[in-house]
């Protein structure tokens, strides 16, 4: 490459530009059409921005680098300064589509780690990575894909490990009795939160684990015979 002329030298580093932009907007649109199809808030269009821009930044991180060398031998500058930077700065925009629901639950996780799998798949194209970058776009999309499938299988004889439930109970003297029963059936409280009701009624939100196997409709039942309990609500 060294003895090819001025004007094909600029053309195969455009063309060179060309490639990572358009892989990392193809595999952006990829990661993102899953995202769509479930219809979540990151989509097609907040991926490929991710993506492309992520590319960019590590373009002009790489290419900044060997400019100002060639400037002077007495700059000496990270050809990866400004790309590192995108892992941090991805966090605040993944934070933003956490969100906390009723109880202890959480949802958004999935979605996040998409946004920063998006960055990554933008800094691996704009290093030229392009076998990381393609390899683990598949990887992500096998995982989001059919991890639903494992869960299946693995609760497919209707058990239950984990578990949020939310009981609703006439007053106060019905709580230690939840404490007890739900110590004989080796169901131990992970977090509890306690709330007034209307008419006196107290709720509790509790999430808990299981020490052996226990079916949903078991559990449902020995809830529902407590003295005291009026409602109970299960979410798996």
């Amino acid at each position: 490459m060294a003895g090819l002329p001025d004007y094909l030298l600029i053309l195969l580093e455009q063309w060179e530009a060309v490639v990572k932009f358009s892989a990392s907007f193809i595999l952006g649109a990829v990661i993102g059409w899953e995202r769509e199809s479930k219809n979540k808030p990151v989509g097609i269009k907040t991926c490929i921005i991710i993506a492309v821009t992520s590319c960019l930044l590590t373009q002009v991180s790489i290419q900044s680098a060997e400019h100002y060398a060639e400037i002077s031998a007495n700059i000496r500058t990270d050809p990866m300064r400004l790309a590192a930077q995108i892992i941090s700065g991805i966090g605040f925009l993944g934070a933003g589509v956490i969100m906390h629901r009723q109880g202890d639950g959480i949802s958004g996780l999935t979605t996040a780690a998409i946004i920063w799998a998006s960055a990554g798949i933008g800094i691996a194209c704009g290093s030229a990575f392009y076998l990381y970058a393609l390899f683990g776009t598949l990887l992500y999309l096998i995982a989001i894909r059919f991890s639903h499938v494992i869960a299946r299988f693995k609760a497919s004889d209707g058990s239950i490990h984990r578990v949020t439930v939310r009981l609703v109970i006439d007053s106060s003297d019905s709580i230690p009795l939840v404490f007890d029963r739900m110590h004989k059936q080796q169901c131990y409280i992970d977090t509890l939160n306690l709330n007034d009701a209307k008419k006196g009624r107290i709720i509790m939100h509790m999430r808990m684990t299981t020490r052996r196997k226990m079916a949903v409709y078991d559990l449902y039942s020995t809830l529902k015979h407590i003295e005291g309990v009026c409602s109970v609500a299960l979410d798996r």
